[in-house]
Parts: structure tokens; sequence; C-alpha cells
């Protein structure tokens, strides 16, 4: 009898144990389940982050591309087409450093959509704007070359007639200018290993380069044009060295002659083009130090640097 008691005890302790195995194999399958599909989750939630990342970060370089093609039309146009490609190049970057600092999150995503389809507005707006110009560019044209045509036909109204070719051919004429947006003016010094590096100090100044991009401009013809830089110094004096290219423009837009600091030609193919020019001669004095670019008498850039 104690015998079959004996074995009925263990029989019951053996199935106890069992069930507490069963129990502690399905707690841990279950953590492991639900770990698996957690981790899974975030793999899914990040590949999504990616992929929208780079799909808003290539609209928004296209819809700077976009932008860029209305650019050399006219001044107005030009400056509120880099004020946009301002704002649109911040905003890659904002997104840029949030996304190798692992802190980009969809809402921020989602701004940068809406601020695409403003993008979209804009460049409609833009668009419109470029045909109007287009349009009075060429009906300009058409009215001056009938001015023209009608000049040796009615001699009694040649003055008037002229005037208004005059207006005329200025409204053309200024469409010609380049508008250059930036002119950067930089202290420069050469290391040991011929490398250039910029200075804020007079003293340790060699050269100044100017640098400057022309832009766009479909109305000024194809060919050679000069580009004239005025360095001032800070004492207001322009200056110059003979041996160095420097002169004087004849006459300019205040119908008076200003000596340039050094000339530059270009080949102009009516696509934007990158001049950097370089003077070394006489400025070792602190202050600042004003940069004039001109076309054909009329200031189209302007740039300055303060040294110490």
């Amino acid at each position: 009898m104690e015998t079959n008691q004996n074995g009925a005890g263990m029989k019951k302790l053996f199935i106890s144990c069992m069930i507490a195995m069963l129990l502690i194999n399905g707690v841990f399958l279950y953590f492991y389940v639900t770990e698996k599909h957690d981790k899974e989750v975030v793999i899914q939630q990040k590949t999504s982050l990616e992929q929208d990342y780079k799909s808003v970060s290539d609209t928004l370089n296209a819809k700077r591309e976009d932008i860029e093609q209305l650019r050399g039309k006219n001044a107005a146009l030009d400056k509120l087409i880099t004020e946009k490609e301002s704002l649109i190049d911040q905003e890659k970057q904002e997104l840029a450093n949030q996304h190798t600092s692992n802190t980009l999150t969809m809402n921020e995503l989602d701004k940068a959509r809406k601020m695409i389809a403003q993008d979209e507005v804009t460049i409609a707006s833009l668009q419109n704007e470029v045909s109007q110009y287009k349009e009075q560019t060429h009906q300009l044209t058409a009215e001056k070359e009938k001015l023209g045509t009608d000049l040796g036909c009615e001699e009694e109204n040649t003055a008037q007639l002229t005037e208004e070719n005059t207006g005329l051919s200025k409204k053309v004429e200024t469409g010609s200018f380049l508008q250059i947006a930036k002119v950067d003016v930089e202290a420069m010094k050469k290391k040991h290993n011929g490398q250039e590096v910029p200075v804020e100090k007079a003293k340790a100044a060699e050269t100044l380069k100017v640098s400057f991009e022309t832009g766009i401009n479909k109305v000024l013809d194809p060919g050679k044009v000069s580009l004239y830089v005025r360095i001032i110094n800070p004492r207001g004096e322009t200056l110059e060295a003979t041996a160095q290219g420097s002169g004087v423009i004849p006459e300019t837009e205040n119908a008076k002659p200003v000596e340039f600091t050094k000339k530059a030609d270009i080949n102009w193919t009516q696509t934007n083009k990158k001049i950097v020019v370089y003077w070394n001669r006489n400025i070792t004095d602190p202050g600042t130090y004003r940069v004039e670019v001109y076309q054909s008498g009329h200031v189209v850039g302007k740039g300055a640097v303060r040294l110490s």
C-alpha cells in the first residue's frame, strides 16, 4: 500500500514539473515572438522613412532644377529665383542633417512635402511671368523694327518716332545686362605647399580673390563680353596699376569716366560663367574693400570684404 502511494506521488510531481516547463516555454515563446515582431516593425518603419527621405530629397532637387531653368529672363525674376533656391537649399540641408543624426521624423518629411506643393505653385507663377516677359520683349522688338521701317516714309514724324524708338531700344538693352546676384571677395595667402587659404588680417593678405557667376541671360547676344572689376580700398581709392591691366571706363551710367582695376573678357554663350579675378597690389590697409563689376558702363554686381 505504501509503495502505491509513493508511486502516485511521484507521478503527480512529474506531471507538475511538465506543466511548469510548458508554462515557462510558453512565456519564453511569447516574448520571443513579440520581440521579433517589434524588430520587424522597427525595420519596416526605418525602411519606409529612408524611402520617403530619398523621395522628398530627389523631388526638392528636381524643383530646384525647374526653377533654375527660368533664370536669366530679367532682374526681378532672378531675384525671386535666387530667394526660392535659397529656401530649397536650406530645407534640403536641414533634412540631410536630421537624416545624418538619425533625428528625421515623418512630421519633418510632411513639412517638406508641403513646401514642395508651394514650390509647384511658385514655379507655375514664375513660368507665367517668364511667358509674359518673352511676349513683351517680342512685342518691343517688333515695334522697334516697325518704327525703323516707317522712319523713311514719314519725315514729319521723325522726332517723335526717334524718341519712341530710343525708349524701346533702352528697354531691350536693359534686359541684355547681366544680373550678378553675388560677388565673393576674399583675402588670400599661399601656404608653403602652395595651397591658398583665406585670411582676415590685411597684413597677412597677399592677394584679393574676386569670384562671381554671370547667371543665364538669353537676351544678351552671344560673343565677346568685357567685364570690368573695380576694387575700392578703405580710403575710397580705386586700386589700379597700368602694368597689370588697369584702365578707365570712358562713360558709365552716371555719365562719368571710372577707373577699373582689372578687365575680364569672356566668350558669352548665353549660359552661366564662373569668373575669378586676382589682385595683389596695395592691400595692406585694414578696413573694408568694396568691389563693383561693370558691363557696358553699368554696375551689374557688388561685393565687399572687411580686413582687420
